[in-house]
Protein backbone atom coordinates (compact mmCIF):
# COMPACT_ATOMS: atom_id res chain seq x y z
CA UNK A 1 0.00 0.00 0.00
CA UNK A 2 3.07 2.71 0.51
CA UNK A 3 4.46 1.91 -2.40
CA UNK A 4 1.19 2.58 -4.36
CA UNK A 5 0.92 5.44 -2.45
CA UNK A 6 4.66 6.62 -3.09
CA UNK A 7 4.39 5.80 -7.07
CA UNK A 8 0.85 7.52 -6.88
CA UNK A 9 2.65 10.74 -5.67
CA UNK A 10 5.68 10.12 -7.77
CA UNK A 11 3.32 10.35 -11.04
CA UNK A 12 1.54 13.09 -9.93
CA UNK A 13 4.58 15.32 -9.08
CA UNK A 14 6.12 14.43 -12.31
CA UNK A 15 2.68 15.17 -14.28
CA UNK A 16 2.20 18.25 -12.54
CA UNK A 17 5.91 19.76 -13.34
CA UNK A 18 5.47 18.33 -16.98
CA UNK A 19 2.01 20.49 -17.45
CA UNK A 20 3.68 23.31 -15.74
CA UNK A 21 6.45 23.79 -18.08
CA UNK A 22 4.42 23.14 -21.21
CA UNK A 23 4.86 26.97 -23.47
CA UNK A 24 2.02 28.83 -23.26
CA UNK A 25 3.33 31.46 -25.70
CA UNK A 26 5.67 31.65 -28.78
CA UNK A 27 7.71 34.20 -30.64
CA UNK A 28 5.91 35.06 -33.78
CA UNK A 29 8.64 35.11 -36.60
CA UNK A 30 12.29 35.70 -35.45
CA UNK A 31 13.59 36.28 -31.63
CA UNK A 32 16.30 38.73 -32.89
CA UNK A 33 15.44 41.77 -35.07
CA UNK A 34 18.78 43.75 -36.59
CA UNK A 35 17.96 47.40 -37.57
CA UNK A 36 20.55 50.01 -39.50
CA UNK A 37 19.87 53.36 -39.33
CA UNK A 38 21.78 56.73 -40.24
CA UNK A 39 23.14 58.97 -37.49
CA UNK A 40 20.93 61.58 -38.65
CA UNK A 41 17.50 59.71 -38.57
CA UNK A 42 15.89 57.55 -36.05
CA UNK A 43 14.49 54.65 -35.76
CA UNK A 44 10.83 54.66 -35.36
CA UNK A 45 9.86 51.16 -34.15
CA UNK A 46 11.34 48.10 -34.17
CA UNK A 47 8.95 45.31 -32.83
CA UNK A 48 8.62 41.77 -32.34
CA UNK A 49 5.50 39.85 -31.54
CA UNK A 50 4.49 36.76 -28.95
CA UNK A 51 1.30 35.27 -29.33
CA UNK A 52 -0.77 33.30 -26.27
CA UNK A 53 -0.79 29.69 -28.01
CA UNK A 54 -2.60 28.47 -25.08
CA UNK A 55 -6.60 28.20 -24.22
CA UNK A 56 -6.51 30.08 -21.18
CA UNK A 57 -5.34 33.87 -20.61
CA UNK A 58 -1.90 34.95 -19.70
CA UNK A 59 0.64 37.68 -18.01
CA UNK A 60 3.81 37.52 -19.71
CA UNK A 61 6.20 39.17 -17.90
CA UNK A 62 9.84 40.83 -19.22
CA UNK A 63 13.15 41.49 -17.77
CA UNK A 64 16.05 43.72 -19.13
CA UNK A 65 18.93 40.87 -19.71
CA UNK A 66 21.51 43.27 -20.73
CA UNK A 67 21.53 46.56 -22.65
CA UNK A 68 25.11 47.82 -24.54
CA UNK A 69 23.18 50.77 -26.09
CA UNK A 70 25.40 53.85 -26.21
CA UNK A 71 24.22 56.34 -23.56
CA UNK A 72 23.69 59.24 -26.17
CA UNK A 73 21.09 57.29 -27.74
CA UNK A 74 17.49 58.11 -26.85
CA UNK A 75 15.70 55.65 -26.02
CA UNK A 76 12.48 54.14 -25.26
CA UNK A 77 10.74 50.73 -25.38
CA UNK A 78 7.00 49.81 -25.55
CA UNK A 79 5.56 46.53 -24.71
CA UNK A 80 1.79 45.35 -25.01
CA UNK A 81 -0.21 47.91 -22.89
CA UNK A 82 2.05 50.30 -22.09
CA UNK A 83 5.35 52.80 -23.49
CA UNK A 84 8.53 53.52 -21.09
CA UNK A 85 11.04 56.58 -21.14
CA UNK A 86 14.35 54.64 -22.00
CA UNK A 87 15.06 50.94 -21.20
CA UNK A 88 13.61 49.77 -17.54
CA UNK A 89 14.40 46.52 -16.02
CA UNK A 90 11.36 45.09 -16.65
CA UNK A 91 7.64 45.09 -16.48
CA UNK A 92 4.45 43.40 -17.51
CA UNK A 93 2.40 43.00 -20.18
CA UNK A 94 -1.47 43.84 -20.29
CA UNK A 95 -3.32 40.47 -20.33
CA UNK A 96 -3.03 38.38 -23.74
CA UNK A 97 -6.30 36.14 -24.28
CA UNK A 98 -6.20 32.97 -25.94
CA UNK A 99 -4.75 33.68 -29.85
CA UNK A 100 -4.21 37.37 -28.60
CA UNK A 101 -0.74 38.96 -29.57
CA UNK A 102 1.42 41.09 -27.76
CA UNK A 103 4.79 42.82 -28.28
CA UNK A 104 8.04 44.23 -27.39
CA UNK A 105 9.48 47.20 -29.44
CA UNK A 106 11.79 49.77 -28.82
CA UNK A 107 12.75 53.44 -30.51
CA UNK A 108 16.11 54.72 -30.63
CA UNK A 109 17.14 58.63 -31.49
CA UNK A 110 20.85 58.49 -32.09
CA UNK A 111 21.14 61.79 -31.40
CA UNK A 112 23.61 62.18 -34.48
CA UNK A 113 25.95 59.39 -32.74
CA UNK A 114 27.13 56.27 -34.50
CA UNK A 115 27.66 53.12 -33.02
CA UNK A 116 25.83 50.09 -32.45
CA UNK A 117 24.03 48.47 -29.28
CA UNK A 118 22.24 45.45 -28.56
CA UNK A 119 19.58 44.97 -25.89
CA UNK A 120 18.07 41.75 -24.80
CA UNK A 121 15.02 40.98 -22.86
CA UNK A 122 13.90 37.66 -21.05
CA UNK A 123 10.23 36.99 -21.36
CA UNK A 124 8.18 34.61 -20.00
CA UNK A 125 4.47 33.55 -18.26
CA UNK A 126 4.09 34.43 -14.98
CA UNK A 127 2.33 31.28 -14.41
CA UNK A 128 5.22 29.33 -15.70
CA UNK A 129 8.74 31.20 -15.06
CA UNK A 130 10.64 27.98 -16.14
CA UNK A 131 9.62 28.72 -19.83
CA UNK A 132 11.27 31.98 -21.47
CA UNK A 133 11.98 32.98 -24.85
CA UNK A 134 14.84 35.88 -25.02
CA UNK A 135 13.63 38.70 -27.67
CA UNK A 136 17.02 40.65 -28.92
CA UNK A 137 17.36 43.78 -30.69
CA UNK A 138 20.71 44.69 -32.64
CA UNK A 139 20.60 48.36 -33.52
CA UNK A 140 23.66 49.80 -35.89
CA UNK A 141 23.71 53.83 -36.33
CA UNK A 142 25.97 54.87 -39.18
Amino acid sequence: MKTTLFYFILLFSFSFSFAQSKPTFSVVGNATNKESVLKTKRLDISKIKVENISSKPIYLVWETVSNTFPKEWDCSMCQHGACQIGIPKGSAFNKLNADQQGFIAIHVLPENKKGNGTVKFKIYDKANPAYAKILTFEVEVL
